[in-house]
């Protein structure tokens, strides 16, 4: 059942780390711990449906549920009820529109991008919680941009937009990356546009400029640079260059790893993608994720070599009479080094009758493999 934003309630700020898309993401003021999405009633069945496949729900964003925008009727009823609204702030929320994140959101109604109101909205995990630094990559995938319920307007729309780009022939568009440059102390953000210039050629370069944003991949590239806000804070709020040479980049054999990984889970949704034809997703995106900041990054991975000895270590009798406290360890939250999600599912659905799976989807998510494949075959090659 959805609860409902009244006036009054929790405040809800910007998302300010999205890279990619028209519907405004919102977070609580008080954590990061999930977002808050505008979604179609299509995408809400879409995620209600998923919770009931778990071997699925693992590669989306956990769903917490939905809420939606009260309406008069509602909030009259609210009032007969004499819910003060100090009671309101505990238990229901309040949706609307920022332009600045730190600034509480004004009443609005929210719209998609066909100008459909959007007043539900889903209550989903914030894949980025737990980094540091998160290096954001959005990839759109499938040639075919649009579901079947597009209107002949729409469908001509996104036709023209994937002709001519990598969408057309590989099945994948950068719709956005924001990655963090440790030598410059800076963040580089890559827009829709240049997604829509990448050819089959120099997609490889936009690649390489996200898993290796000091190299002279990224530099080619000429990303919109800003300031890491935090760092100039830590320095006396002014940017300066006096140590520049003692600061490192995050190691090749930790980069090594996280694409290694990154391959390997996408190899996986790729696995169910195939084998479960009544998965229709049109448009849907592919979310990649890796810790940017070099010290936190270099304590995760210590934290997983050291919790690969124990397990090494540990005698299968260790394991019987640990398994209560491993089950414990297990509910604290684990440092990650990176992360790949599905999202964006307003073109998507369960259909129980489809009997194959959209070649334009399969071949984006082949090609973004064989990207990665290279990658690291450049990696090798030039000591990224």
């Amino acid at each position: 059942m959805a609860s409902i934003i009244p006036p009054n309630a929790t405040k809800l700020v910007k998302f300010t780390d999205q890279v990619a898309g028209h519907d405004r993401l919102l977070r609580f003021s008080t954590h990061d711990l999930m977002v808050i999405k505008p979604a179609t009633r299509k995408e809400i069945d879409f995620y209600e449906e998923a919770q009931q496949r778990p071997d699925f729900e693992c590669w989306i964003p956990k769903c917490f549920g939905n809420l939606h925008m009260a309406t008069d009727s509602e909030l009259a009823m609210l009032r007969e009820q004499h819910i003060n609204d100090a009671e309101l702030s505990q238990t229901l929320l309040k949706a609307s529109s920022a332009t600045d994140a730190d600034t509480p959101l004004q009443d609005h109604r929210p719209i998609d991008s066909q100008g459909r109101s959007l007043d539900e909205n889903l209550c989903l995990e914030n894949v980025l919680h737990g980094f540091t630094r998160p290096c954001v990559l959005d990839l759109k995938l499938g040639t075919r941009l649009y579901d079947d319920d597009a209107t002949p307007e729409k469908r001509e729309k996104m036709q023209k937009n994937a002709k001519g780009t990598t969408s057309e022939e590989l099945g994948i568009r950068i719709s956005g990356m924001k990655v963090y440059n440790t030598i410059d102390r800076a963040w580089a953000i890559y827009d829709k546009q240049f997604g829509r210039s990448r050819t089959a050629d120099t997609i490889l370069d936009g690649l390489l400029s996200f898993f290796f944003p000091t190299s002279s991949y990224a530099k080619a590239n000429d990303p919109v640079i800003v300031n890491d806000e935090e760092q100039d804070k830590a320095i006396g709020g002014g940017s300066s260059n006096s140590d520049v040479s003692n600061r490192k980049r995050i190691s090749g054999t930790k980069m090594n790893w996280i694409m290694e990984n990154l391959l390997d889970d996408i190899g996986s949704i790729r696995e169910y993608v195939e084998e479960h034809p009544e998965l229709e997703m049109y448009c849907a995106s592919l979310l990649m994720v890796f810790e940017g900041d070099k010290d936190a990054a270099d304590t995760t991975w210590k934290t997983m070599l050291q919790k690969d000895r124990q397990e090494k270590t540990r005698t299968p009798e260790e394991g019987e009479n640990g398994q209560g406290e491993e089950e414990e360890e297990e509910e604290e939250e684990e440092p990650k080094l990176c992360d790949v999600r599905l999202i964006d599912f307003a073109h998507s659905r369960w259909d129980a009758n489809r009997q194959s799976q959209d070649e334009g989807l399969l071949k984006g998510l082949d090609s973004i493999m064989t990207l990665l494949e290279k990658c690291m075959e450049k990696q090798s090659n030039e000591n990224l």
